[in-house]
């Protein structure tokens, strides 16, 4: 049993592909995408960013190189987990829905619904590696995710009222004097 998963590291600096995503996620090929747009890492160009991949799944960004490489492990499934750890599938599950889990909780890449247990869990492998061998926790920084907005809701896509469609470089490049004061903003609406 080896404790350390195998890197992924895109062959893009810009970040990584769809197949390189899915051998990180460790999820089937038709899955990969869906996965990434429930949890909010969007594609730009054909790549997957992995600063907003690590925010979006984890809500950690490396603060170092060596932090850098432990974030680029493929990402561990329960087995794993349970051949590192030497606690049970069933147990380990059992631990995560009773709140009584001493690892990392690790991400839900499944739907979690009422009818159908999630089986799509992973973990990142360093959190799992540092608990058991009792070594310090990787440099990560702390970050909050970006909230993901409804399924099909894209609020990018369209202005939020048909003020806001007016001259918008006019209001970027008007003077601090020309433009209206924050009481009268709100006056306004």
């Amino acid at each position: 049993m080896t404790l350390y998963r195998s890197l992924i590291i895109p062959a893009n600096n810009a970040g990584l592909t769809t197949e390189e995503l899915r051998r990180y996620l460790g999820v089937g090929r038709n899955s990969v995408v869906d996965v990434a747009k429930r949890l909010g890492v969007e594609k730009t160009h054909g790549i997957y960013s992995e600063s907003i991949l690590w925010r979006q799944l984890f809500g950690v960004l490396p603060a170092d190189d060596p932090a850098r490489s432990l974030l680029r492990e493929s990402l561990a499934d329960i087995n794993w987990v349970r051949k590192v750890t030497g606690v049970p599938n069933s147990t380990i599950r059992d631990n995560l829905r009773t709140g009584r889990w001493q690892y990392d909780r690790g991400v839900q890449l499944g739907y979690a619904d009422a009818e159908q247990a999630p089986r799509m869990r992973r973990w990142l492998p360093a959190l799992i590696r540092t608990r058991v061998l009792g070594t310090p926790t990787p440099n990560f920084e702390i970050v909050e995710p970006v909230p993901v907005s409804a399924p099909g809701s894209n609020p990018r896509c369209e202005p939020a009222s048909s003020a806001d469609a007016g001259d918008v470089f006019a209001a970027l490049f008007a003077s601090e004097a020309a433009r209206p004061s924050n009481a009268e903003n709100n006056n306004s609406q």
